[in-house]
């Protein structure tokens, strides 16, 4: 007797027994040949899974027939379907049976519900179908056994987790036992896509009972598809050698022997399948030798670290795997992937591949040429990179190294991963990463344009994301340090170029900030500068120093109101697109000169000062809120608002206070008109910086007026000026448009309740001049530091009203009845120059003074100078001619002529024909005369004359004339009065 046929005829021979006794008695134990059910019911309720399976329409016949044997016919419908399975048996000569059954359609998940097999973690979903024939023996052995099994499409795997699925289109495995050679062959054929595997297995009966049965895969092949390009040809593995046994008595399935191998790839395995504690236990070695990752991924089972084996499949192509090792210890349940967690060393996996090309985040530029060594230890995986190329579309390129790929725990769903990594490339190239879709928004605010970009980065890169198909923004974190060398870009601040040695940049998914000492347009900042992810608008904080040339560079040149160094402080935030921006500004100028930076306010350098302000931009419009300007004595507080292009809307000082004890406001608003309304109000203001902004024009030649509309109000009680001198009552209005003086009137009181009046009247040939009258030259002249020793007088002066053009201003002045005081030179030339400073004569006429009857002077105002020409003064003691030049900018008077002593009777001899021009000197001059030259500041000036020149007579004494004050500098003479 075979050993097979020992083993079974336990269990076949009571069957047989049974089937005797219907056949002798019946079903109950007399005539009746048939029982069956009809339209039945049949529910499972599994309390494991807490779910139910229910059989629907049962209908199930047992007939007995009259030539002997049982036929067995069910049919129901499942969860999946209907199914059906018959069965006969039929006995044969000798006493033995012969069986034969056909199953069609059955589902195996209802088959092990119903037998409470399984825990339904695991599923097969594919419809079954079978038809065996078998011989038995009256001993019960088995004979022959011969069949097949068909499965059509389906599943095998974890039916929550479709990457935990082996699918298959179709099945086939055929079974037949042959008794003589104790063998039972199964041939094995299945097509899943281009996938095929074909294998003959040989089962050997043990020669005693209780021994293992052994196997072996006689022949076969495997064909597997690839899991990337269904065009790529299948991975063929045609030399196939696989033995074994199955020790019923332990319980145990073990692999002595497994080689697969093909002319591209090859694996060898064994171990243990262990089903002594009821749940197998799956014990396995795997290596494989030098593969490509194509032919790889095709080998990697289903069942091993599933969803790092999905992200492998998505995100690692190309390349060459030079070593592959797996070992498994573990519970099958645990490999499942809803299963419980797999032991530290229940399963351990490196592969070492080069060459391959890796895709971290969708959307982004792929890794290639990737060296990497992936480790998996029990819930832990790991991919280390050693080194890799991300080419960006351009052809631009960044090197990565040191990269690790980390999964700390692949029990959660899904399952947390960990990327770090080193990158170094051009600024250009990271201008361009940060440029593509999926890092344009986080990078918003750095908008570098990768073709006006340069320099050199390193980095080290941190991403932490879930092993999951479809990433978004917010499953995504990641921190970037990146260190940057000699960087440079065109135009990226404000159109200016910015530069830096180096810089520091860090960026997570909250935000990014630098922090760096750079140059922008060329000058030397220091620079913070913050972006916080979801805020629209970024913080900014920068220091610098501004000279003149960086603010002519940024178009901050204030028309050379501000010159010399001033460093800034800026803090605050920039709105995105039409979004506000809001800084806070801190301005030094203690070190800069300030000409008229606010109207009146003039300061050397040196002086202390500062400003501050909010600076506000929306919607292309400007305003500085929080304006204060403080220096010694000074505090000016306020706001200002400019349009798109810088012009003024609104300016407004509630305080403005340009010295101790002043109390004004100014403001100045735009109409719907276009004109700027100019209004000043105040008690008391300190007017010098005013008079001297009136009396030098704008600083420089180059400087350009505004052309604006302009209607001016002003209104103070008092304005102090210099010497002590004081305007009450003042009362101005002006109005400008299109760059001409359309109207004008003055009206105060000076000195001692002298009227000064001005206006705006016609002149011959249909000119128009601004006209002023004051009762009291003296005063006038001290208040505004024209000339201090002047007393008395009555004045006018008509001038040719400003212009756009900035051309000399011709105008003429007349002064009448003064007297000028305290001018040591000309009182000695008045008493003939004999008596000594100290002596009595000279205390004498110093005190008295020298009377003047009437005083006429030509000038031509031009930017920053006062160029007087065909000046002449004269009284009854002395005449005097005048020619010079005041020079505001510089704060100097340099001014000559010639002092004629007796001047009515003097001068008649220059007035003669001929003889006038050899002994006069001139029209205005004499027959004695002494040159003289006022040289200095205008408050302190120095009036020195030659005692030679006075024994000259009128044509030799122009050789001992003073210098002009224009010779040798290149200075234009002012143009010849027009009336």
């Amino acid at each position: 007797e075979s050993a097979p046929a020992a083993v079974a005829a336990p269990s076949f021979a009571g069957l047989l027994a049974w089937l005797d006794g219907l056949d002798a008695l019946g079903f109950d134990g007399g005539a009746l040949s048939e029982i069956g059910v009809k339209d039945g019911t049949l529910t499972v309720d599994d309390r494991r899974s807490g779910k139910q399976l229910s059989f629907q329409k049962i209908n199930l016949s047992l007939t007995r027939p009259r030539e002997g044997g049982v036929a067995l016919a069910v049919n129901s419908t499942g969860a999946d379907g209907p199914w059906a399975l018959t069965m006969t048996v039929t006995p044969r000569s000798g006493g033995g049976r012969t069986i034969e059954a056909v199953l069609r359609d059955v589902s195996p998940n209802d088959v092990l519900l119903a037998l409470r097999l399984g825990d339904g973690k695991m599923a097969a979903d594919m419809p079954l179908s079978a038809v065996m024939r078998a011989e038995i023996e009256p001993d019960g052995s088995v004979q022959m056994v011969n069949g097949r099994i068909l499965a059509g499409a389906g599943y095998i795997g974890a039916p929550a987790d479709p990457a935990d699925r082996i699918l298959l289109d179709e099945a086939q495995i055929g079974v037949r036992w042959n008794a003589a050679q104790r063998q039972l062959l199964v041939p094995v054929e299945i097509h899943a896509g281009v996938s095929r595997i074909t294998l003959l297995t040989r089962f050997d009966a043990p020669a005693e009972p209780g021994q293992p049965w052994t196997f072996a895969v006689a022949r076969g092949f495997v064909a597997l598809g690839s899991t990337d390009d269904a065009r790529e040809p299948p991975l063929m593995l045609d030399r196939i050698a696989v033995r074994g046994e199955i020790d019923t008595a332990a319980r145990q399935l073990r692999l002595t022997q497994g080689d697969l191998r093909g002319t591209s790839a090859g694996v060898a395995l064994s171990g243990v399948v262990d089903f002594a504690d009821g749940e197998p236990r799956i014990a396995i070695g795997i290596a494989g030798t030098r593969m490509s990752v194509a032919a790889f991924k095709r080998l990697w089972p289903v069942f091993v670290a599933t969803h790092v084996r999905t992200w492998v499949l998505e995100r690692v192509s190309g390349g060459v795997v030079e070593q592959v090792e797996i070992a498994t210890n573990a519970p099958l349940s645990t490999f499942a992937a809803d299963g419980p967690p797999i032991p530290d060393d229940g399963l351990s996996v490196q592969i070492r591949s080069r060459g391959t090309t890796l895709r971290l985040v969708d959307t982004l530029p792929p890794l290639t040429d990737v060296e990497m060594t992936t480790r998996v230890n029990g819930r832990t995986a790991s991919v280390a990179v050693a080194r890799a190329v991300a080419e960006l579309p351009s052809g631009r390129k960044l090197n990565l190294s040191n990269g690790v790929f980390e999964v700390p725990d692949t029990f959660p769903k899904p399952p947390p991963s960990q990327t770090r990594f080193h990158v170094e490339g051009s600024v250009e190239a990271a201008a361009e990463l940060l440029s593509l879709e999926r890092l344009r928004d986080a990078a918003a605010g750095v908008a570098l344009d990768p073709a006006a970009t340069r320099g050199t980065f390193t980095a080290q890169v941190a991403l932490d994301f879930p092993l999951i198909g479809e990433l978004n923004q917010k499953m995504m974190s990641y921190a970037i340090e990146a260190d940057i060398a000699n960087f440079s870009s065109e135009r990226l601040v404000s159109g200016h170029k910015v530069e830096a040695q180096s810089l520091k940049v860090y960026a997570n998914q909250h935000g990014f900030q630098t922090r760096a000492d750079v140059r922008i347009g060329g000058l030397p900042a220091a620079v913070e500068f913050r972006k916080l992810a979801g805020q629209p608008d970024a913080e900014i904080r920068l220091q610098a120093t501004l000279d003149d040339a960086a603010r002519g560079r940024f178009g901050l040149g204030l028309g050379g109101a501000v010159l010399g160094p001033v460093p800034v402080k800026l803090q605050g935030r920039l709105g995105a697109g039409e979004r506000e921006s809001r800084v806070r500004v801190e301005v030094d100028l203690k070190d800069a000169r300030i000409v008229e930076l606010l109207p009146g306010w003039w300061k050397q350098a040196g002086t202390p000062a500062k400003a501050s302000f909010t600076y506000t931009d929306k919607n292309k419009a400007t305003r500085l809120e929080d304006l204060s300007v403080e220096g010694p004595s000074m505090l000016v507080k306020g706001i200002i608002e400019l349009d798109q292009n810088q012009d003024i809307v609104l300016a407004s000082f509630p305080t403005f206070a340009l010295a101790d004890g002043d109390k004004a406001t100014l403001r100045a608003d735009r109409g719907n008109d276009g004109t700027l309304r100019v209004t000043m109000r105040g008690e008391a203001f300190d007017g010098r910086g005013f008079v001297r902004s009136a009396m030098s024009g704008p600083g420089s030649e180059k400087a350009k007026p505004a052309t604006r509309d302009v209607d001016l109000d002003i209104k103070l009680g008092t304005i102090a000026g210099h010497h002590g001198e004081a305007l009450r009552g003042l009362e101005v209005r002006l109005s400008r448009r299109a760059g001409q003086i359309r109207s004008f009137s003055l009206a105060g009181r000076l000195g001692r309740d002298a009227q000064m009046v001005g206006d705006l009247r016609a002149y011959p040939g249909g000119r128009q001049v601004i006209y002023l009258e004051a009762n009291d030259a003296g005063a006038l002249f001290r208040f505004t530091d024209t000339y201090p020793r002047m007393h008395g007088g009555q004045m006018w002066v008509a001038l040719d009203p400003p212009t756009s053009s900035q051309a000399p201003q011709d105008g003429l002045l007349n002064v009448r009845d003064f007297t000028i005081r305290g001018e040591a030179a000309l009182d000695r030339v008045v008493a003939g120059a004999a008596a000594p400073p100290g002596s009595e004569r000279s205390s004498g006429a110093l005190g008295a003074g020298v009377h003047f009857s009437r005083m006429r002077v030509e000038f031509a105002k031009a930017p920053g100078k006062l160029l007087i020409r065909d000046g002449v003064v004269f009284g009854p003691a002395i005449g005097a001619t005048i020619d010079g030049v005041l020079d505001y900018a510089s704060d100097s008077v340099r001014m000559r002529g010639t002092f004629v002593p007796a001047y009515a009777l003097n001068n008649m001899v220059a007035r003669l024909p001929i003889v006038g021009l050899f002994l006069g000197g001139g029209q205005n001059e004499g027959l004695l005369g002494v040159t003289y030259e006022v040289v200095g500041s205008p408050r302190t000036p120095l009036l020195r004359v030659n005692p030679m020149s006075a024994v000259a007579p009128g044509f030799l004494r122009k050789l001992f004339e003073f210098r002009r004050a224009d010779d040798g500098t290149g200075s234009v003479p002012p143009a010849e009065p027009t009336r």
